[in-house]
């Protein structure tokens, strides 16, 4: 504690010296003019151009550098240099952002937290801690969000609660994915590229004006690969050991791979905005076909007497789950066979058998997803300007899921999920002279979900279908102003009023179709009286932004400022028995932030920094052990307690001499509980799941002139996350995801006239060995997996431009 103490308070020190320092030391190079690279470029040159890269964090256009909030921001181009084409690649370079593909359990969905604040849960029952934006369209759920980066203009990715300027559910932050738009320039690419494990992948755009004011642009990507995990037959690989072969392996016997790629995407837009016109309009379709494998999941603890193997003669015999089922230690494997047989003790002591055939299925991890929108953009004065977005998105998906990582089960599902939205948005924004900038507005949600769900845990008796249907809105209203208090000093305000209200229906129901008898010992019994139980949910909550910004000069910026947010209350979607149909709270945060924002050297340097305190209460934790119910298995969100965080962030770009880029990011952050419910397991000495307590990248590169030739550019990123617990209840031994340091290096050349680019990336250069996630159920379950990441793979791509 003490150690962490020191490193925030040099954090600090830091930006307060480089604040001071920066002021009276580069005062001299203040009036020079700026050198700037158009976001759009094709140079992902991050130095030059994080200066002209505009956002719209705050309702208005602005410099990234002149945004007084915690925001990283990356061009398309740089993100191109990075090698990244994932949102989940964009965690690796941006500080205090932990983003990864989710568990198995959690259908096709990403987990994502800034500054240990997020959402681990894909349930829809549940709501984000951290907003995904899609061209400024609210997406409310994390299952389908893991998007490919295709043709976009940039990244925003704004760290703390953004409670007035996003709304609910990015009260960790927000991440905001801005396509490119249409204009009247014909143009556009082709790409294709062919890698490691039969990987192959194919971008293109092209860019066509229509008429005057009228354009399109039409973007597709699709990629895909053979995986690179494998899962293995355990009676071929086995023979002798009481299991038969399935019959069903290859000559290797393996019975299928996994984390693999299988994602096409599709993206058009329309766009009207003739020359001196008022008026904006765009449109924009998207669709996206995901037929990617299951996670890499493979089981790291095996100790159930309860379930074993099938023996028709005896119930109580058969060859025990152990880890016998365990496969080495390194390896890119599993037993994982997606089948449903054995002879189980249930928890109520019976016998209890399923024969092999039973719930057959195949591997399955599809998401389909598509939306529409438009946005009118009209200046009904000089100084007085109408925003309207409109839109709608779908996704539907199927994901099978076997927890245990053999030809046992534990617990097998195969999980429907279907979510469509509606959302509206209104911003009315003005000026009064050069005092006043306001924004005042509208939004409006509503969803409905269905979870349509095959449930199999037989030492628990649970062999049923769900057709649960979830009903989500939310009203908000919003205000934005900053007041140019002096030609340096701005103050800024923010409220927004926002209602939810949210109603779950459950439906339980035999295999069959059939309805549940609900006599004692027979299957499903247990969950036989929530069938028809409808869960409701209603709540409001104002949320504020009060800061204070001052320009030293043309280049040195600091800010103050506290900020609210909160993340959406709900019922219990997992029920076991009807005691546990209960509902939760909002968890909020009060975060009280501080930072410098410099850039110097005639731009060759960028200095931003950031220091935090939160102040974090009704945190919201999903618990699997609940001693007060009629039954102690449980997978139940509760409000666990309260606690604080407090850390600091630095971004820094250099651009040294000639051809010469360098970008780093370093993030420190430590967590403690204040309170917490004892009924939940964790302790006030265990630490929040989710917190890297370091983070650092470095991304170096040098582009070559080779004169008439082009242009060579070797580059190298390195991204280090410290450990961290993956569930609230601690267990170092299962459930604590160790630290990590990977690296990435590409290699691009580019001819004179830069239409042609050939490339060469190899990511997890040195080949480690790594998790992305460790999850435990040792005491319901007996086992305990992790997803194994992606090991070293080399891609070679070959670009046109036109």
């Amino acid at each position: 504690m003490e150690r962490f103490q020191t490193r925030f308070v040099v954090t600090a020190s830091v930006l307060a010296v480089a604040t001071v320092s920066a002021s009276s030391a580069f005062a001299q190079d203040a009036g020079a003019p700026q050198t700037t690279t158009p976001a759009n470029s094709s140079s992902g040159d991050d130095a030059a151009s994080v200066n002209e890269i505009i956002v719209t964090a705050q309702f208005r256009a602005q410099s990234l550098q002149d945004t007084p909030l915690a925001i990283t921001a990356a061009s398309g181009a740089q993100l191109e240099a990075r090698g990244q084409s994932n949102i989940i690649d964009i965690g690796s370079t941006t500080p205090s952002v932990n983003l990864s593909s989710a568990t198995a359990i959690q259908a096709n969905s990403v987990t994502a937290f800034i500054r240990g604040i997020g959402q681990d849960d894909a349930n829809f029952a549940l709501e984000p801690g951290v907003g995904i934006y899609i061209d400024d369209v609210y997406y409310g759920t994390t299952f389908g969000a893991s998007l490919d980066l295709v043709d976009l203009d940039r990244v925003e990715v704004l760290r703390g609660p953004q409670g007035t300027l996003a709304g609910k559910n990015s009260l960790g932050g927000a991440i905001k994915l801005y396509s490119r738009k249409p204009d009247d320039i014909f143009g556009g690419f082709v790409q294709g590229g062919y890698g490691r494990f039969n990987k192959y992948e194919l971008r293109g755009s092209v860019n066509v004006p229509l008429a005057e004011g009228l354009s399109t642009r039409i973007s597709a990507a699709y990629r895909k690969d053979d995986g690179y995990f494998k899962e293995l037959d355990y009676g071929c690989v086995n023979p002798g050991q009481g299991i038969a072969p399935s019959g069903r392996a290859n000559k290797s016997c393996v019975l299928g791979r996994a984390g693999g790629a299988d994602i096409l995407t599709v993206r058009g837009a329309l766009r009207y905005a003739p020359t001196g016109s008022r008026l904006e309009i765009n449109l924009v379709g998207d669709y996206t076909r995901d037929r990617s494998q299951p996670v890499a999941t493979k089981i790291s603890y095996a100790n159930n007497p309860s379930i074993r193997s099938y023996d028709a003669s005896n119930p109580l015999g058969g060859i025990p789950f152990d880890s016998r089922f365990i496969t080495p230690s390194g390896s890119y494997s599993s037993y994982a066979d997606y089948g449903a047989s054995g002879n189980f003790t249930t928890v109520f002591g019976t016998p209890y058998q399923q024969a092999p055939g039973y719930f057959p299925d195949k591997r399955q991890n599809s998401v389909d997803g598509w939306g529409v929108s438009g946005t009118i953009d009209y200046e009904l004065t000089d100084s007085l300007a109408l925003k309207s977005i409109t839109a709608y998105r779908h996704a539907d998906g199927t994901s099978v899921i076997d927890v245990d990582g053999s030809p046992l089960t534990i617990l097998k599902q195969r999980l429907h999920n279907r979510h469509e939205q509606f959302t509206q948005e209104l911003r009315l924004s003005g000026k009064v002279d050069n005092l006043i900038d306001y924004t005042i507005g509208g939004f409006y949600y509503k969803a409905k979900d269905l979870m349509d769900y095959y449930i199999n845990i037989p030492v628990f008796l649970f062999d049923f279908q769900t057709d649960d249907h979830v009903s989500n809105k939310s009203y908000a209203g919003f205000a934005h102003v900053e007041v140019h208090a002096t030609d340096k000093l701005n103050i800024i305000g923010g409220l927004r009023y926002t209602k939810d209200e949210k109603t779950y229906q459950f439906a339980r129901l035999n295999a069959d179709g059939s309805t549940i008898s609900g006599i004692p010992l027979t299957p499903n019994f247990t969950v036989a009286s929530l069938d028809g139980l409808v869960g409701n949910f209603k709540g409001h909550r104002w949320d504020y932004r009060l800061g204070l910004n001052y320009a030293w000069n043309d280049r040195i910026m600091t800010y103050v400022q506290v900020a609210t947010g909160y993340k959406g209350g709900g019922v219990n979607p997992r029920p076991f028995v009807a005691d546990q149909l209960t509902s939760f709270d909002p968890e909020t945060l009060t975060t009280y932030e501080g930072g410098v924002k410099a850039t110097f050297l005639h731009n060759s340097v960028v200095f931003n920094g950031s220091v935090f305190y939160n102040d974090y209460k009704k945190i919201q934790r999903t618990v699997f052990v609940c001693p007060d119910s009629a039954s102690t298995t449980c997978g139940m969100p509760v409000n666990a307690g309260s606690g604080h965080s407090y850390g600091g962030e630095l971004e820094i770009f250099v651009r040294p001499a000639d051809g010469w880029q360098i970008n780093g990011a370093l993030s420190l952050m430590n967590f403690k509980y204040d309170t917490i419910n004892p009924l939940t397991g964790i302790t006030l000495e265990m630490e929040a799941p989710f917190v890297n307590k370091t983070q650092a990248s470095l991304g170096v590169q040098y582009e070559a002139d080779l004169g008439s030739v082009g242009t060579l550019t070797p580059r190298l990123d390195v991204a280090y996350q410290s450990e961290f617990y993956y569930q609230a209840v601690n267990n170092r031994a299962y459930n604590l995801v160790p630290a990590r340091a990977l690296a990435n290096a590409r290699l691009t050349y580019k001819t004179p006239d830069r239409n042609w680019e050939v490339s060469l990336n190899v990511s997890n250069l040195f080949d480690k060995y790594y998790t992305v996630a460790r999850q435990e159920n040792i005491a319901n379950f007996g086992n305990a997996q992790e997803i194994i990441g992606r090991p070293q793979e080399w891609f070679v791509s070959v670009k046109r431009s036109f």
